[in-house]
């Protein structure tokens, strides 16, 4: 099974041109809205090089006619690498896209001209985890190797984990792999934790055959880390500027999909295993994915989308003390809801 993880900015070439050649997909791998007489089309960019159960309210937009209804013929495309998203967005590639709050905001910091139109997921659900029947506490840390892919995200939650623990870096050791896999190095022992998002981590555990028990889990939010969002929709002020009504309608349909498929968890799924049968996850998989993510997916009031203030403001802040970021702008630098429905 492939395996996800959360993105990593190259922010330094923010802005630069993506090299011809590397939107290039195998046949299965992106879909396309049949292009009908008055309808608009838009380019969505995933964060990842191929598609997973995050991408479920798109794949629902397309297959339950949402995009249909507001006169959008929408185009899936996926990045060479987790790198490349917010550089096809600037540089007119596709049109909105989809980034964690903590690649968002370097972006701004390095003068990339994106904005975030919608959150994703309301909640931080990244977590540490360890083997089934392990203790796993900020008490048990010291001393621990603790896998890592070296995104921004995991960059900017490890230290406020660290500081709850009253451990310096030092006293732990950090196993940083962008091409790893942690809950392989972590089934074998390569690692004492991993680092990843529930939602990915355990479905993963949950649905590989031969595993049992459940997977021991330190969620950040409880160990000191900032309960902000993780994931948004976003495009560039130009287009924003631009295109208005088409990014009112885009986040209309997704609107429609999304509570479509909080819904129907089983027809959802089933509606990405049809559109990507060659995804490298399994149904069940996708499934028990989707279901962990629903949850995330509206805040306390039962909303969908809203960004406010003080999670941009958190995000920026927690960047700029492990200095990712120079400095914390206004809060509405980062975002609006002028678009939400």
């Amino acid at each position: 099974m492939i395996n996800r993880r959360l993105t990593s900015l190259a922010v330094a070439g923010a802005l630069a041109v993506v090299p011809s050649g590397v939107l290039g997909f195998t046949s299965g791998e992106a879909f396309a809205s049949v292009h009908a007489p008055g309808m608009t089309k838009l380019t969505y960019v995933y964060d990842f090089p191929g598609p997973d159960f995050e991408l479920v309210p798109v794949v629902v937009a397309e297959r339950q006619g949402f995009f249909q209804k507001e006169h959008l013929s929408v185009n899936v495309k996926f990045p060479p690498d987790t790198s490349t998203t917010v550089k096809m967005l600037a540089t007119g590639s596709g049109q909105i896209g989809f980034i964690t709050t903590t690649d968002m905001a370097v972006a701004v910091n390095v003068g990339a001209p994106i904005i975030s139109i919608a959150n994703y997921s309301m909640t931080n659900n990244w977590a540490m985890f360890a083997k089934p029947g392990t203790t796993l506490s900020l008490a048990t840390l010291k001393g621990k190797k603790i896998f890592s892919y070296g995104d921004t995200w995991t960059e900017a939650m490890l230290p406020f984990v660290l500081r709850k623990a009253h451990l310096a870096q030092s006293q732990v050791k950090i196993i940083a792999n962008p091409t790893g896999n942690d809950l392989t190095y972590l089934l074998q022992g390569r690692v004492n934790v991993s680092t990843n998002t529930t939602n990915y981590e355990l479905a993963g555990f949950d649905t590989t055959k031969g595993l049992k028990g459940h997977l021991s889990e330190l969620l950040g939010i409880d160990a000191g880390c900032p309960n902000v969002p993780i994931w948004v929709y976003a495009t560039t002020r130009s287009y924003a500027q631009s295109h208005g009504a088409t990014v009112t309608a885009f986040m209309a349909a997704i609107a429609g999909a999304t509570k479509w498929a909080v819904a129907h968890p089983a027809q959802a799924a089933a509606d990405f295993d049809r559109t990507y049968p060659s995804s490298g996850y399994t149904d069940a998989y996708n499934l028990e994915g989707w279901k962990l993510t629903i949850p995330l997916l509206a805040n306390a009031a039962g909303q969908y989308f809203t960004q406010t203030n003080a999670q941009w403001t958190t995000v920026a802040t927690a960047l700029k003390g492990i200095k990712l970021v120079s400095s914390v702008p206004a809060a509405t630098t980062y975002y609006t809801n002028k678009f939400l429905p």
